[in-house]
């Protein structure tokens, strides 16, 4: 994986990286052909996914020594999406030529950053550049990782539980541990199956059906009148002046009417016995009838 710096003898053309010698590696650039690594078709996973697929992806054996752990946790074709990435990452740090100006981090944040460790005293000018693209590997190789948990379980979606789970395959993310924690991708996955038995056994109802039970069943304003008819009918006359005012809808509650107070002087006692009701239901029919002078004589 590092460049030879071996000089070559005269009349022979010198290979300046493995990649370029039988048996080595191929370069995606899509050349002598060579498939290439198009990151318009998903981006890093698509382009990775797309040269693995096409049997294309260089074999684990090449990634040695240094680079024994890319793939670590990996096995099938997730393996070889992650070789394909950094085989491509590889090849195009020693062979690109690089704008040192374009850089996918801010390099401000960068430096705050560095800053923050007590012991950098000083920052030199390419350190912020290295440090910004190390940066940027990292979070592709880690959003690699959790995109193939992800499709692993059928979900089109990336979630913190999958950033666990692919922290917890490899040791090179146990600087993490006290960021994502390693229980909290087992946590997820049994509430994940707990939550999917709940919704199994206590699924919510439809708005049709929900509809037609309370079809079935009358308002309890229509229960009451039902349960008036066995009663007596003078019980069930007292009975339904003791009602709230709330249960009749043609009711007009009294505080609306004050001027009914100077209108019905009579009706003072009835008022202050319904003081914590309302007033009682508007008989429709004949007024009161005033008591017979003369049967009271």
């Amino acid at each position: 994986m590092n460049r030879t710096t071996q000089q070559a003898p005269v009349g022979q053309v010198q290979q300046s990286h493995p990649q370029q010698q039988a048996g080595g590696p191929r370069k995606y650039d899509g050349i002598n052909g060579n498939p290439l690594y198009d990151q318009g078709a998903g981006g890093h996973y698509g382009a990775c996914q797309k040269i693995a697929l096409a049997g294309a992806a260089p074999s684990p054996e090449v990634f040695t020594g240094t680079w024994v752990n890319v793939s670590q946790g990996l096995s099938g074709q997730p393996q070889e999406i992650l070789n394909v990435y950094w085989q491509n990452q590889v090849t195009r740090l020693e062979t690109d030529e690089h704008d040192f100006k374009l850089h996918q981090l801010p390099l401000a944040r960068i430096k705050k950053v560095m800053k923050a460790d007590p012991e950098v005293k000083m920052i030199s000018a390419e350190a912020p550049i290295l440090f910004a693209k190390g940066c940027d590997i990292f979070i592709t190789e880690l959003t690699m990782r959790a995109w193939i948990h992800a499709e692993e379980n059928k979900r089109r979606t990336l979630q913190r539980s999958d950033i666990a789970s692919a922290l917890a395959k490899s040791d090179m993310f146990d600087f993490l541990i006290d960021i994502v924690p390693r229980e909290e991708a087992a946590s997820n996955r049994r509430s994940a199956g707990h939550a999917a038995q709940q919704s199994s056994a206590g699924a919510p109802l439809p708005q049709g059906a929900a509809v037609q039970q309370l079809g079935n069943h009358p308002p309890p304003a229509q229960q009451m009148h039902q349960q008036d008819y066995g009663m007596d009918p003078h019980m069930q006359g007292q009975f339904l002046q003791q009602q709230p005012l709330a249960q009749d809808p043609s009711a007009v509650p009294y505080p609306q009417y004050p001027q009914q107070t100077q209108m019905y002087p009579q009706d003072m006692g009835n008022m202050q016995m319904y003081g914590g009701y309302g007033m009682p239901p508007q008989q429709h029919g004949m007024p009161p009838q005033q008591p017979d002078v003369n049967e009271e004589s």
